[in-house]
């Protein structure tokens, strides 16, 4: 999984997202929410989709020419300055922090491209939790938001349109805000904060103000590093199909692996597993969790709200464990995995106490194939 697979060519025009991409993306992942929360576990096994899906970020045309970046690094980046940020792969490397009203979760999600951590602010609510009909005339603005650390080289930051160049503590950065009635306010904010490694605040408001820009700029410049901390999970497994390997780890999250809304008390792990072919590399935004060729193990609480039923049905095989309190599952995205494959990963998982994080097993050793 180490060897690099470029999405785009550095030396290339940057590609320019218009105002109808941005809105269709926009729209379309607030439909895979809605969806995914409705659906449940399952939509990730029986939704088959042709090739991988970056998200677009929230750019738009202004009638000038896009920005563009040069690919080399930039000078006035140190390169220690970040050090802390840039560990293993599978290391989560900063904190939550909070500035004024903007709150930075822990990462949760970590991989080969990125980690994400969920971003909120006081007094709104998320895509996870929209509160029910009966709440509508009393609910908090929705804001779904996140910041994304890519990996160097990971994000195409010369393909980002209609954006403006500013700085973050010093550091080149690039701008791009958009509405279009009756859509939501959309923001990105990307920094160079190592050598052709960027930051990314990416925010989808109902409001102008949740955040604002200069709010997300504040927000950006307080991120230092911490004490490396390796990404666990609470199973061993001693079976992975030829040919996959881990792409990325939702801490207490399944499904999507977006960080929206932050880490659920009854999703305990979600890994994806994919082809080593799959890009790290020219990406504009996490992948979505219906990656084509790809699976997933999700290891949950069974709940009324979301109950395990042991089988297999359209590609996602499950079984019960813990006396029936935990579900585990495998769903193999648009047919990736035969049937047999997918039982066998399925009884090749072993749990830990998934209550208990301190027997959790960090990924890079929790594959004894």
């Amino acid at each position: 999984m180490d060897e690099v697979v470029d999405m785009a060519t550095d030396d290339g025009p940057p590609l320019e997202v218009s105002v109808d991409d941005i809105v269709a993306s926009g729209r379309l992942v607030q439909r895979r929410r809605r969806t995914r929360l409705a659906a449940g576990l399952a939509m990730a096994a029986v939704a088959a989709v042709a090739a991988a899906i970056a998200l677009v970020p929230a750019g738009h045309r202004t009638g000038k020419e896009s920005v563009t970046v040069a690919a080399s690094s930039s000078a006035a980046v140190a390169k220690g300055a970040a050090g802390s940020l840039l560990a293993d792969r599978f290391e989560f490397t900063f904190s939550g922090y909070s500035v004024g009203p903007v709150h930075v979760q822990n990462p949760i999600v970590a991989g080969n491209a990125y980690q994400i951590a969920a971003v909120t602010v006081d007094g709104t609510t998320d895509g996870r939790h929209p509160g029910t009909v009966s709440d509508r005339r009393d609910a908090k603005p929705r804001l779904d938001a996140t910041l994304t650390l890519y990996r160097p080289g990971a994000y195409a930051v010369q393909r980002l349109a209609g954006a403006t160049s500013t700085t973050v503590a010093g550091h080149r950065a690039l701008k791009v805000e958009h509405h279009q009635s009756p859509g939501p306010w959309l923001r990105t904010l990307a920094w160079e904060y190592a050598p052709n490694a960027w930051a990314v605040l990416d925010s989808s408001a109902d409001r102008a103000d949740l955040p604002t820009m200069r709010q997300l700029e504040s927000t950006a410049a307080a991120l230092t590093g911490a004490a490396a901390r390796p990404v666990t999970v609470p199973f061993r497994l001693s079976y992975v199909p030829a040919g996959y390997d881990v792409f990325a780890v939702g801490d207490h999250m399944t499904g999507s692996l977006d960080a929206v809304g932050g880490p659920s008390t009854t999703q305990y792990s979600g890994v994806f597993f994919a082809k080593s072919g799959l890009p790290k590399t020219g990406l504009l935004g996490p992948y979505d969790n219906m990656m084509w060729g790809a699976f997933q193990i999700m290891i949950s609480a069974n709940t009324p709200d979301a109950p395990g039923t042991p089988g297999c049905d359209s590609g996602l095989c499950t079984r019960l464990a813990d006396g029936g309190k935990v579900t585990v599952a495998v769903a193999s995205n648009a047919g990736s995995l035969s049937k047999a494959e997918t039982m066998k990963v399925l009884n090749a998982i072993r749990l830990t106490d998934v209550q208990d994080t301190g027997t959790w097993v960090d990924i890079r050793t929790a594959l004894t194939r």
